[in-house]
């Protein structure tokens, strides 16, 4: 670690005239020890600012912030961005750790959990050590690591890099990590796209701004660093247009002449059955984990292991030996012969996707569970449940995190919402756990019952049956079975 990292560099205000030695850096202040660096950050709720002077009777022995302060008893430094400064100046006090590491970021609206898991498993069965952050489990030398987000505090991401002595670290990266520049003072060999639909537009202004948040994360690419992008659809087109202007080394993946890797046809969706392309040699790719946008995942997933050097026949192997992801279509039986489908399908694109595929594998009925998040964009709900309406028999409305929502306003919501776009097909039940039971009972022979938001996510609420997750709840109503 470097003790003395440079302070005034990030600044825009300092009449320190020299570096001040840290033992650490915190921007929580109650979490303050001797000697460390203290950094302000104005939050929606918080603002750090006000708590400068616990941090110093803490033990802080300098300040970084951006208010106008004076007459501190410790060194000062003003920053136009807190949260930039921070992350940067992690950076330096950890050595700069992303250079000692082979880092790919994944960007994208759905996909970047499961094209994360897929290149870790081509990446570990070519011998080379892997760690993981993201969604569904952050893996730092072999050892889970429990995290509340898809990208960690710049604090956090740091001090995991530094401590990780795996050769790559593949990191998912999602648009409110790259807006409050939790990436900032990473620098990724390869940042990889893999498709942009409405989500997140409660937090982003636009769908535009949304893809232009996205798009900063090709900015902070190694000097022989490469963006690996979806030639699919508008966004990725137009990403790939945007850094070739800017000189940048971009590879495609698609279906049309030109990209590097190339899907030519899928024979089969479940299992998924598919050819790729690869410099003029073609490569059969049989996966246990259905549906057609996971060829898509595959894709993106076997043309950054190629561009790493791993050869094709290891990546060819690798997919075709692909354990699956937690939480990601992860199918459980019913006794009766029904089937229970956990997914974190949570977009309309998502679940459109999610539920074409249950479609053209339908026996018998699909019911479909699934719920409102509180913090999430409100104007995907009425988009969502038409979908849900379109490829489903029958649904039932529930619980997902509400994220300090009133349950009675977004009760309210989902009976507005079923009156006006759910016909016959809708029932409410608020517990999640008993809209799962319910539906345990309901299932016959050929069902399938899908339960989309969460994946194995930790209920924030506690429900009547005990039981932590939907896999929990499934697991608890067959072991009474």
């Amino acid at each position: 670690m470097n003790p003395y990292p440079s302070l005034k560099s990030v600044t825009i205000d300092c009449s320190y005239s020299s570096e001040v030695l840290i033992s650490g850096i915190q921007f929580h202040s109650g979490k303050v020890g001797k000697g460390e660096l203290f950094v302000a950050i104005p939050g929606i709720e918080v603002d750090g600012h006000d708590y400068i002077h616990h941090a110093i009777e803490a033990g802080a022995v300098a300040v970084v912030g951006e208010k106008e302060l004076y007459h501190l008893p410790v060194p000062y430094y003003r920053v136009s961005n807190s949260r930039l400064a921070l992350a940067q100046i992690a950076s330096q006090y950890y050595d700069y750790p992303s250079r000692r590491h082979t880092m790919i970021g994944i960007t994208g609206t759905n996909g970047k959990t499961t094209t994360a898991h897929l290149l870790r498993h081509i990446i570990e069965t070519a011998g080379i050590t892997c760690s993981l952050i993201g969604t569904v489990s952050n893996l730092i030398n072999g050892v889970d690591i429990s995290s509340s987000q898809t990208t960690p505090d710049a604090l956090q991401l740091q001090k995991w890099l530094y401590e990780s002595n795996d050769q790559t670290v593949i990191m998912e990266v999602s648009s409110h990590g790259i807006d409050q520049d939790r990436i900032g003072g990473t620098e990724y060999d390869y940042a990889v796209f893999t498709n942009l639909s409405h989500d997140h537009l409660d937090y982003h202004d636009s769908l535009e701004d949304y893809y232009l948040t996205k798009a900063r994360l090709f900015n902070q690419s190694k000097i022989n660093g490469a963006a690996i992008i979806t030639s699919r659809g508008r966004w990725g087109n137009r990403l790939i247009d945007q850094l070739l202007t800017q000189n940048k080394t971009v590879y495609s993946f698609g279906e049309v002449g030109g990209d590097k890797i190339e899907i030519v046809q899928i024979h089969s969706e479940s299992p998924l059955y598919f050819q790729i392309r690869e410099e003029n040699r073609l490569y059969d790719v049989k996966m246990s984990l259905p549906g057609v946008y996971n060829a898509w995942n595959a894709a993106a997933a076997w043309l950054t292991a190629h561009r790493m050097g791993i050869e094709s026949n290891i990546i060819q192997h690798a997919l075709n030996n692909f354990p699956g992801v937690p939480g990601r279509f992860e199918v459980f039986p019913h006794p009766n012969g029904a089937q229970f489908i956990v997914d974190y399908a949570h977009t309309p694109d998502g679940f459109e996707q999610f539920l074409k595929t249950l479609h053209n594998r339908k026996q018998n009925q699909i019911i479909h569970i699934f719920g409102f998040r509180g913090d999430s964009d409100p104007s995907k709900r009425s988009t969502m449940l038409k979908i849900s309406v379109e490829w489903s028999d029958k649904i039932i409305l529930t619980m997902d995190n509400l994220s300090g929502t009133d349950i009675k306003s977004m009760l309210a919501e989902m009976q507005e919402l079923a009156n006006e776009s759910g016909g016959n097909k809708c029932v409410i039940i608020e517990d999640r756990t008993k809209a799962i039971e319910y539906a345990w009972q309901l299932a016959r022979k050929g069902d399938q019952v899908a339960i989309t938001g969460k994946g194995r996510e930790v209920y924030q609420q506690t429900f009547a049956l005990p039981s932590n997750t939907d896999p929990d709840t499934i697991q608890y109503l067959l072991n009474k079975s």
